[in-house]
Parts: structure tokens; sequence; C-alpha cells
């Protein structure tokens, strides 16, 4: 693995960090068709059914989605016989400050991880669903591309209400 000097590593953080806040944003503002258009071609968003999940294909997954299943959800999301979604559910998310874990310049890969702190509000109710998140991005043109989004809900391992929207 070829290293990225200090310098070039800190603008490369400072770029990744806007682009994952600029990707949750997306999210809190129920701008989807944009936040999908992150996603690389063979992009993936993945929520592990357990907290020792390794494999998302072969072990039960709360969300395994590529992006015709990211479409469909989205279609469902504007769809108005969605009836889970009435009264209308909102997203917010708290969003830690994003560190590259690992950059491989060869295969223009940056692992990226950062804690969030999601919440969901329906019906006079608020769920809370603290995550830590590990993106694998890769460069496209002047910005990046989500390659995978791997959500780690903190409590995956315990009960969970219906999550409704994208974490």
């Amino acid at each position: 693995m070829e290293k990225i000097d200090a310098r070039k590593l800190g603008e490369i953080e400072m770029e990744i960090a806007d682009f994952i806040f600029y990707e949750n944003k997306l999210l809190d503002s129920e701008r989807y068709d944009e936040w999908y258009e992150l996603f690389a071609e063979d992009g993936v968003y993945w929520i592990p059914g357990s907290s020792q999940q390794t494999d998302p294909e072969n072990e039960i997954s709360i969300a395994l989605e590529n992006k015709l299943l990211l479409r469909l959800r989205i279609e469902r999301l504007a769809h108005q016989r969605a009836f889970s979604l009435q009264p209308q559910v909102k997203g917010l998310r708290l969003v830690q400050n994003p560190c590259v874990l690992n950059a491989d310049i060869k295969l223009g890969l940056i692992q990226v991880e950062t804690n969030i702190i999601y919440s969901e509000y329906q019906a006079d109710r608020t769920d809370i669903y603290p995550a830590n998140v590990i993106y694998y991005l890769q460069p496209k043109q002047q910005s990046w591309e989500i390659v995978q989004k791997k959500v780690n809900l903190l409590a995956v391992d315990g009960h969970l209400p219906c999550i409704q929207l994208f974490v």
C-alpha cells in the first residue's frame, strides 16, 4: 500500500469530512435522489444484523441494499401509500468528525470512520440510534463516491424499533 504524506492526508481528510457532512445533510433534508447519486454504481448500503457480523451476504442483515434496492426504497419513501410513514417520519443526525482509517492510492479507496447519533421522529415518538459508520470511498471527478456505507448500530444485539428512513 502506497503511503500518503501527512499534508496530503490532511487535505484529503478535510475533503472527506465535507463529503460525509454533506451526505448526512442530504439525508436530514430528505433529498434522497441526490443522496442516491453519491453511491458508486456497485455501491452498497449495509446495516449488519449483529455486532459480530462479518459477512453481509451469508448472514442476516438489517439492511443490505445495492443501488437497485436503494432506488426502490427511495421510491417507496415518496409513495402516497407508504402507510408506515404516516404520519410523516423525520430524521436528524449528529455526526462526529470523520477520521481516515486507511487510504490506498493505487486502488483509489479510502476507508473512513465516524460516529453518529441518528434520531427518528414519528407521531410524538423519538427513537435514538447511536452508530459507528464505516465508509469506503473512491474518488469521482472532483469529489468522492460511496462504495460501501456500513452502519454499525450500537444496540443491534438488543431490541430495536423499526427504522423507517436511512441511517
